[in-house]
């Protein structure tokens, strides 16, 4: 899974030269929006969360999980007919709601493969394919044509995943006595917990997908589509580096289920501290060379219209140490159940974003859109706290915190010289 993640994020980067270069600031701006926004919509799909937990546990029948993914997919669907109707072109809205349907079809066996040890592949077919989008989508910039022909690109790549995942997936028991899955969900004995970790994930969901755009479609509105193709570059590149944390927490979420299913909750809890101990530092250093290496780093992969992303990028990188352990609490608190805590922080999150970004962005622009995204990781900080208080000292010694503050302290410090030097 790690592999693939280097793939989609090598492509991504190599796509970059191409695509800025072509398209210039604001029709890239254009671009960068509708992916946001594909994953942005995507994202509501709390079925998908909600049914890996319920496959590993087998406590719901067949007939009820169905039901679960019908109804998540019918709304992100509307969800991205919606959005897309208010911020994109007809063609892109379109474009937008068809891909998510593709989405809402892979669910299920998503949520499948994921439960009986195939996440590498589930989420290697997905970043597969969407490193397929990005190449299509730099040969039809090469090609003269504009932003909006490249939703095609990503309807296709969503296409491919629910194929590749119905060929793939682990073979179903039927639904007893041809029980309609409808009728199940109502008369099945899980239904509030259901309906409480439903609504607890799509609140997060809502919050951290409202954290993904709130910088940019402030930003798009309040100043205009060269400051916000100045900002995608910078950001683009930068969030390229959650490559290892993304495919970390795709991978735990499962693996941690199972661990506590079987072995208890220390056992669980030693695995998941193990795991975290180790990426942290290597995400520090992979932060720190990015730093070190930007000023070479950016002007290849943007091209100078966008010189202004530099500093930016540096600022951006800061923040990302924190925003990885958003990655690392998410799915250990999900395997217990509890879907509850990053509801609150991210929602606490997005109101502290939107209200800075609402006063920054018109003042400063780009730099503006920076501090919103700094306001959003008190999100993180929320989750840490939790862990923080919950886990054992024997489990989660205090020094360890104080390394990791560290590392936070030494890449800010490192940034902000690197900023007043450029």
């Amino acid at each position: 899974m790690v592999a693939s993640q280097l793939v989609l994020g090598a492509v991504g980067l190599a796509t970059l030269p191409v695509l800025t270069r072509q398209l210039g600031p604001a029709a890239y701006g254009e671009f960068s929006l509708f992916v946001t926004l594909l994953g942005v919509v995507t994202y509501q799909d709390v079925a998908r969360q909600l049914l890996i937990r319920e496959e590993v546990t087998r406590e719901a029948g067949e007939a009820e999980l169905d039901g679960l993914a019908r109804l998540s997919t019918a709304f992100v669907v509307g969800l991205a007919l919606a959005v897309g109707l208010a911020t994109l072109p007809l063609g892109s809205a379109l474009s937008l709601a068809v891909a998510a349907a593709f989405h809402g079809f892979a669910s299920r066996d998503f949520a499948a493969l994921s439960s009986n040890g195939r996440v590498g592949f589930a989420n290697s077919a997905r970043n597969l394919a969407w490193a397929g989008a990005f190449a299509a989508s730099a040969g039809l910039a090469f090609a003269g044509l504009g932003a909006g022909s490249f939703a095609a690109s990503f309807v296709l790549a969503n296409f491919a995943i629910w194929a590749s995942y119905r060929l793939a997936r682990p073979k179903r028991e039927p639904a007893a006595n041809g029980t309609r899955w409808l009728e199940a969900l109502r008369t099945s004995p899980h239904r509030q917990r259901y309906k409480r970790a439903a609504l607890d994930l799509l609140g997060f969901s809502l919050a951290s997908s409202a954290i993904a755009s709130l910088d940019r479609v402030m930003l798009d509105e309040f100043v205009g589509s060269e400051a916000l193709g100045v900002y995608c570059g910078a950001a683009d590149v930068a969030l390229r580096l959650h490559i290892v944390s993304s495919a970390l927490s795709a991978a735990l979420f499962p693996l941690l289920a199972r661990e506590l299913h079987e072995r208890g909750y220390e056992s669980a809890a030693r695995r998941f501290l193990a795991i975290v101990s180790k990426a942290t530092p290597l995400y520090f250093a992979a932060l720190a060379l990015g730093i070190a290496l930007s000023d070479t780093l950016l002007p290849y992969l943007l091209g100078p219209a966008f010189a202004p992303s530099t500093p930016i990028f540096l600022a951006l990188l800061a923040a990302l140490f924190l925003h990885s352990f958003g990655f690392l609490a998410t799915p250990w608190q999900r395997a217990q159940g509890d879907f509850a805590s990053q509801r609150r922080a991210y929602t606490v999150a997005a109101g502290a974003m939107l209200a800075v970004g609402l006063v920054a962005i018109p003042l400063w622009g780009a730099w503006g859109a920076v501090a919103a995204y700094a306001a959003a990781r008190v999100a993180e900080l929320q989750l840490v706290a939790t862990e923080v208080a919950r886990l054992p000292r024997a489990l989660l010694p205090r020094w360890k915190l104080a390394a990791a503050a560290g590392m936070f302290a030494v890449l800010v410090a490192f940034s902000a010289w690197r900023i007043a030097g450029s």
